[in-house]
């Protein structure tokens, strides 16, 4: 009599496998057994999968857990968005950092085997490019520069930067809130958009910095402005500082918008869709603003700040607006942008947080600065 065999079950039985196995290797080494197998492991839901990737995420993954946040974000914002309680819900987990977040994408979301792979692809098409970009701007090679603090760099400051997981920070605010931006452009008013008060609860504690830590001292000025001590600013005691604030993630990220190194890639994209800047040769230098407009400035500072801010916001494929080999794909979307921006008839609201401004819209340098303006430069 022959042994049984995984093979004996009828195949009702063996497509839940997928729910029973531990991780993603574990996935891919039954998948690859047989073709019974591989068309039973085709059967695995999106959930069981990004369960299955989540296991192994420091493995496979990396930066964990920044890249399957990145890769669910689209989902989890859009799921945040069909309700008050779904969005409080979101607000809520970002106290407890970007882990939080995976937390959540695993009740909400889901991952396939497909956008697994595009993930690897984009790992040699723009993450890893991208990384090096913004390494240029506030990383290794930026320090590299002969006589740093003595005019070897325009920018010089001490930055303790970590490249690869500032890039998923970008990402996963573009992921997240640039559906509110398309809402804007189409002037659609009937559009449900996240709040403001989300878009700081994301910067505050999965952007983590000791320069965040220091501008919830003014909560007096603006309850939002206020931090608790969970998530990344969980000390065990009172000398202790959680690891997570050893890099300066909304500095860091805040120098790579502004840098001489970052914003050419930009300028070339718009140059190949062939469309003008609103403000030639604008350098965006508003990290002071607060929100009125100075004596002097070109009335089309606002639409200028709004175009390149869409293009930034875009997640982590926008990102590829900034490798040769991929702007030409996003031609004909910076084009209807800008028309789209051109076509408003007036500048969107601003939204006061203390003495600080951002704007309606998500504007990723705005929110930056109010998180962090008790500590450069005070409020």
């Amino acid at each position: 009599m022959a042994s049984p065999s995984l093979l004996g079950l009828p195949k009702d039985v063996l497509v839940l496998l997928p729910a029973h196995l531990h991780n993603i290797e574990d996935y891919m080494n039954v998948a690859s057994t047989c073709r019974v197998l591989r068309d039973c492991m085709d059967a695995a839901t999106p959930n069981n999968i990004l369960r299955l990737a989540a296991a192994q995420s420091r493995n496979f993954f990396r930066p964990s857990p920044h890249l399957l946040v990145c890769a669910t974000a689209r989902d989890l914002g859009n799921w945040a968005r069909r309700s008050d309680q779904n969005e409080a819900e979101l607000a809520l987990k970002m106290e407890n950092g970007v882990d939080a977040l995976l937390d959540l994408a695993l009740e909400h979301c889901g991952l396939t085997m497909q956008r697994i792979r595009e993930l690897h692809l984009m790992r040699f098409s723009i993450i890893n490019p991208v990384t090096n970009i913004i390494d240029q701007c506030v990383g290794t090679q930026w320090y590299a520069a002969e006589d740093f603090w003595d005019g070897g760099r325009s920018d010089a400051y001490t930055i303790h930067s970590d490249p690869p997981v500032h890039l998923f920070q970008l990402a996963i605010y573009g992921e997240l809130f640039a559906p509110d931006l398309k809402a804007l452009l189409n002037q659609d008013s009937q559009a449900r958009r996240l709040s403001v008060d989300t878009r700081l609860e994301y910067i505050k504690y999965c952007i983590p910095d000791f320069a965040t830590e220091c501008g919830g001292d003014n909560a007096d000025l603006d309850p939002r402005r206020a931090l608790k001590q969970t998530g990344p600013y969980r000390r065990t005691n009172i000398h202790v500082r959680n690891d997570a604030l050893d890099k300066q993630n909304n500095i860091a990220i805040t120098w790579v918008l502004k840098s001489s190194r970052w914003r050419p890639h930009w300028k070339a994209m718009r140059t190949l869709a062939g469309e003008p800047d609103f403000v030639p040769e604008w350098e965006g230098d508003d990290w002071w603003w607060d929100g009125t407009a100075e004596e002097g400035d070109h009335p089309e500072v606002w639409r200028q700040r709004l175009w390149e801010d869409v293009m930034v916001c875009q997640g982590l494929e926008g990102l590829g607006m900034i490798r040769p080999g991929l702007r030409d794909a996003w031609v004909e979307k910076v084009r209807e942008w800008r028309a789209e921006v051109a076509g408003l008839e007036r500048e969107p609201g601003i939204v006061k947080v203390g003495r600080q401004a951002t704007m309606e819209y998500p504007f990723l340098l705005g929110d930056l600065r109010i998180c962090a303006s008790g500590y450069v430069g005070g409020t």
